[in-house]
């Protein structure tokens, strides 16, 4: 049981140097301050999000999201957009009022709102980074308790059930006896004020590990994420550096083993096997990384031998380099370009690739371009020891993978410490979850559902980033939907329709 605010914030500073004891296995319904955040399911809403795209929030949002059977709101904001330039502690008043007002849409639609600071005085996850440092400088950590100790004044007196403060939106690049320290600071400076205030905390690095030192004060809980693997939920976003070069996602995953092994690793030799329907003209590339000695290639469709390919340093030194972090053993990674084409001059239904000499050699891409189509890549998984077994493309030139895949493996490692700190008695939430809009729809909605299985499951809510835009339900872009009009937006049914099935909030 939560301890009192008072005797908690003693508590922390020994809580540095020593585990907190087990508590209770997590309650099935998620209550705390009188709310069971296992049923709140909804979005984030972005009118603040930015200093220069601010504007008031809409009804029409609070409304639409009370009648497609969402029930919570999540306001990402800039401090910026309610402080006065260059001085943290002079507030707009107008623009408090914007924040006052989605309060009330809320109230009046049933839709519970969660107050968050995306921005705060010397934190941000997002470019440009603040000039002053929330960790270590104290003037910004005490500005930081300042802003909630304000919202904590001005709205006293609204419940819980209504009102959430989320302290930071994905901190980083800390300690964790700093990051305690900030937050105990907020935290205090809040229940001075409204001891009852539902109070989020979002976990260390980017929202991915939850802190057991807040398992003692009450009314505080904390928040994860749901945008793992990244190269899911941000493929090709334009803020991610390189994401524009990252193989097509697929779900369940591609875990396509990336060696090939020789006959001088008999015991693990396979051959790498595709299975479809290939017309006359498929193309596949095939790019090796990293060799060991040698290996000969052999490509064969239904059987017939296609071609050969031989990879050895000795007699292409130009085509190789040493791994100079190695060595005990004289490995070589390619220098160059040196891809294994195959062109189907025939069709076919299965294509094989093996190593009949050497010892191994480790590829890092499978592309796969059928007739009249686009080259799909697909990254390859290199833990040792795998062996091949057979994948099937499909007409669309995308892979499946084999029976028996366990799909939702990097999901439940994700979420390990999450549950482990259930089982404690914490109380968790999913702040922020979604794909970019260039992630293949099929794959994103398969990829949700397996979430939203996984947070069911935990009793786990969630918000979407975001409702309007290139996360969301309305009007994401993207280009492989057939959107439905509605209410003068682009509706994706498909992605609604899934949501609605997973957000039950009266049950």
């Amino acid at each position: 049981m939560k301890t009192s605010l008072k005797t908690a914030l003693g508590l922390l500073a020994v809580a540095y140097l020593t585990c907190v004891a087990p508590l209770a296995a997590a309650p099935a319904a998620q209550t705390i301050a009188g709310v069971d955040t296992s049923k709140w399911f909804g979005f984030n809403l972005l009118e603040k999000f930015t200093l220069r795209g601010q504007q008031p929030y809409l009804e029409t949002d609070f409304q639409w999201i009370a009648e497609l059977g969402f029930n919570f709101a999540r306001l990402p904001i800039d401090y910026r957009c309610y402080t006065q330039t260059n001085d943290w502690l002079k507030f707009k008043e107008s623009v408090l009022q914007d924040i006052d007002q989605a309060i009330a849409f809320g109230k009046k639609h049933g839709v519970h709102v969660s107050v968050n600071l995306h921005r705060a005085p010397g934190y941000c996850i997002n470019p440009p980074k603040e000039a002053t440092d929330l960790w270590t400088d104290e003037t910004a950590q005490a500005a930081f308790a300042a802003h909630w100790a304000m919202f904590a004044r001005r709205y006293k007196g609204i419940p819980s059930a209504q009102v959430s403060f989320n302290l930071l939106n994905e901190p980083a690049n800390t300690t964790k006896e700093r990051f305690v320290k900030v937050f105990s600071l907020a935290i205090e400076a809040i229940h001075q004020v409204d001891p009852d205030r539902l109070i989020i905390v979002d976990g260390m690095d980017v929202g991915s590990r939850p802190v057991t030192e807040f398992l003692a004060l009450p009314n505080v809980i904390q928040a994860t994420r749901g945008y793992h693997p990244s190269t899911i939920s941000h493929y090709k976003a334009n803020w991610m550096k390189g994401s524009d070069q990252w193989p097509e996602p697929t779900w369940p995953m591609m875990r396509l083993a990336g060696y090939l092994y020789g006959p001088e690793k008999a015991d693990l030799r396979s051959p790498l096997t595709l299975q479809g329907t290939f017309p006359a003209g498929t193309e596949f590339v095939l790019r090796p990384h990293q060799l060991s000695v040698k290996a000969r290639l052999t490509v064969k469709a239904d059987g017939q031998l296609l071609q050969e390919k031989l990879y050895d340093p000795a007699i292409d030194p130009a085509d190789w380099q040493q791994v100079k972090e190695q060595t005990q053993y004289r490995l070589m990674q390619v220098a160059r370009e040196i891809p294994l084409t195959i062109t189907l001059k025939a069709a076919a239904r299965e294509l094989t690739i093996e190593n009949v000499a050497g010892d191994w050699l480790k590829c890092s891409e499978l592309s796969i371009r059928l007739p009249g189509g686009t080259a799909r890549t697909f990254g390859l998984e290199n833990s040792w020891g795998r062996k091949h077994t057979p994948w099937t493309v499909t007409p669309e030139g995308r892979l499946q993978p084999p029976p028996g895949t366990a799909a939702d493996e990097p999901l439940v490692n994700y979420l390990k410490p999450w549950r482990e700190i259930s089982q404690q008695g914490e109380t968790v939430f999913v702040g922020e979850w979604g794909a970019f809009n260039k992630t293949p729809h099929p794959v994103t909605l398969a990829w949700m559902e397996a979430w939203m299985k996984q947070w069911q499951t935990s009793g786990y809510g969630w918000a979407l980033w975001n409702f309007r835009g290139t996360f969301g339900i309305l009007d994401s872009g993207r280009a492989d939907v057939q959107y439905e009009e509605w209410h003068g937006h682009k509706l994706d049914r498909a992605m609604l329709t899934l949501l609605q099935k997973y957000a039950r909030p009266g049950k």
